[in-house]
């Protein structure tokens, strides 16, 4: 799952895999952050009870007001995979064939049916996955949503409408990615069929016994084919959600308000308390802090998307007044500077310059323990197999010695870094940059880059980045989606890549191939623990920089927030105005 690039300066699930039934797994991997782990429930038999359950205290009316530095990548939902756009997204706009519960109270997540009765029926060893929707679910014009319509929405995710979201159903159905979308003259996904307007069967060449949290992202959104309006869709989409669009006015603003056809009898999480949800591009992290301490106007319904800023830090933190609106937590997500090995070819480069990374320079910078950790691992620490390993041990200000020795008589050359081009994003890359620089180790040029711009910049198989800022969280509990996504140079595109390291290894594909095929997710799991320190070792295709906390503040009359385990910013499945 990648992050906004507006908030890489700050979803992943801290569990085993286990699809019988609706049960509970236990906590999987090591950290020293209770409230990292998370458990996870599995509502196969469609027991989860619609509507959800009332927000204690929760009433009607008023709006809550988003505030971001920076417009989504994407509102088209077959395009989306930035975190930010994911939670808004999936908890407001659209809805999925399944989707995430989470406890406010910290408890387990629950995966349960959303537009389907329940997280699927599997058969064949899990290569086929069948699903039955739930009676009275429609679009915001008020028609009814079928069958068809989200296996339309899967189909033009093969598309360019869909090269920059998640790829992995498409691979899951078409391994070979022959099939290019129903622009092609052919609409009929390999592996999807619509018995009936009510039922969906996924059928797949391989076991996916992961496929139920698949399912829970915008791949799968219902897309009305008389409403593809292409390129368009990005600012014509249709609400399958509580919300829809009023207006929205490009790198500015937009509001949601009620979609009138949703109904809560249908819905196991979301509720529709507030008229309108605001959404405010222009804000960054400092000015999101002050507007938020201070909760004045607007700004006491308001929610902030960046962690407290750096300086405020201390002050809001020994504030009592405060205390009873702040939100802190652990987050899935780690962050790297990846290394691009088609372009740093030399392994001893690579490792020199983990060498010399200055973790705790990059910390502080950030605003220490509260909003980050230093990290040395490629998993997160709630990943299922996660290894708590240092290959390097550099210590935490780096080991400039190793690192000069490693490059000495080498002609590395200046290296590009590119971030997003924004305050706080030029603001830790002259961090990174000191940090290469020091002792002349190496010589590190500036390349900024627009935020809008920045996933199909860093994301081309033809980019001139030579190191390159971005995060990472695992889209759902397996090694297999930090990893194999990360590193399987078999996935790499022209566009929309994900491996923004470029490492391509026949050897290690092969073994990212052997264990996703594995049908004990529990057993595969430390596999994946060893296999990070491996890549590591072996390969050091990245920097990890840091394991990314989440502290944050809300408006005086926000009701009904907490922090989502899987994005790292305020749920609003439940939010209201009190």
């Amino acid at each position: 799952m990648r992050r906004s690039a507006a908030q890489l300066v700050v979803g992943a699930l801290a569990v085993g895999l286990a699809l019988t039934g609706c049960t509970r797994t236990g906590n999987v991997g090591g950290t020293d952050d209770k409230a990292a782990q998370q458990d996870i429930i599995i509502d196969r038999e469609g027991k989860t009870p619609t509507p959800a359950p009332e927000v204690a205290g929760a009433k009607k009316g008023g709006q809550i007001l988003w505030l971001e530095d920076g417009e989504f990548q994407h509102f088209d939902p077959q395009q989306m995979y930035y975190s930010d756009s994911l939670n808004v997204g999936t908890q407001s706009m659209f809805r999925m064939l399944t989707t995430f519960v989470e406890d406010p109270n910290g408890g387990p997540l629950k995966l349960v049916g959303d537009l389907a009765t329940n997280t699927g029926v599997s058969s064949d060893g899990d290569k086929t996955w069948t699903y039955t929707l739930r009676d009275g679910i429609k679009f915001e014009d008020g028609s009814p949503i079928t069958s068809k319509d989200i296996a339309y929405g899967v189909a033009r995710s093969f598309s360019r409408y869909g090269d920059q979201g998640m790829q992995y159903i498409q691979n899951a159905l078409d391994p070979k990615r022959e099939y290019k979308g129903p622009y092609e003259g052919n609409a009929n996904v390999p592996g999807v069929s619509t018995p009936n307007d009510r039922t969906i069967v996924f059928t797949f060449p391989q076991p996916h016994a992961e496929f139920p949290y698949l399912a829970a992202y915008p791949t799968v959104t219902p897309v009305p084919k008389a409403k593809d309006s292409k390129d368009r869709y990005e600012d014509e989409w249709v609400a399958s959600g509580p919300y829809k669009r009023q207006v929205q006015k490009k790198d500015q603003y937009m509001i949601l308000e009620r979609n009138p056809y949703w109904d809560a009898k249908t819905d196991p999480v979301r509720h529709q308390y507030v008229d309108t949800i605001k959404f405010d591009w222009s804000v960054n992290r400092t000015s999101q802090t002050q507007r938020l301490t201070v909760s004045q106007g607007e700004d006491q319904t308001a929610v902030m998307t960046a962690s407290i800023a750096q300086q405020d830090i201390a002050t809001v933190a020994g504030d009592q007044s405060l205390k009873g609106r702040t939100m802190e937590a652990a987050t899935p997500f780690t962050n790297f500077v990846y290394i691009n090995t088609k372009r740093v070819t030399d392994l001893d480069v690579r490792k020199a310059l983990n060498y010399a990374f200055d973790r705790d320079s990059y910390v502080k910078a950030l605003g220490g323990s509260k909003v980050a950790r230093p990290a040395t691992t490629i998993l997160a620490q709630t990943v299922p197999g996660y290894k708590n390993y240092d290959v390097y041990q550099a210590g935490p200000t780096g080991d400039m010695g190793k690192a000069k020795k490693l490059v000495e008589g080498k002609k590395v050359g200046k290296l590009g870094y590119c971030f997003p081009n924004t305050a706080n994003g030029q603001k830790n890359a002259a961090v990174v940059q000191a940090s290469f620089q020091r002792d002349n180790v190496f010589d590190v040029a500036m390349v900024p880059v627009e935020s809008k711009e920045y996933a199909n910049v860093v994301g081309a198989a033809d980019t001139t980045c030579d190191l390159i800022a971005n995060g990472w969280a695992a889209d759902f509990p397996d090694g297999a989606s930090t990893l194999q996504v990360l590193f399987d140079g078999t996935g790499i595109r022209p566009t929309g890549n994900q491996n923004l390291s470029y490492l391509n290894v026949p050897s290690l594909n092969d073994e990212f191939a052997k264990l996703a095929l594995m049908g004990d997710r529990a057993k595969a799991a430390p596999l994946y623990g060893a296999l990070d320190e491996k890549i590591m070792r072996e390969y050091a295709p990245v920097v990890p920089t840091h394991y990314v906390r989440a502290y944050q503040l809300n408006g005086t009359k926000v009701g009904g927030a907490f922090m989502s385990p899987l994005y790292a910013q305020v749920n609003l499945t439940g939010i209201y105005v009190k």
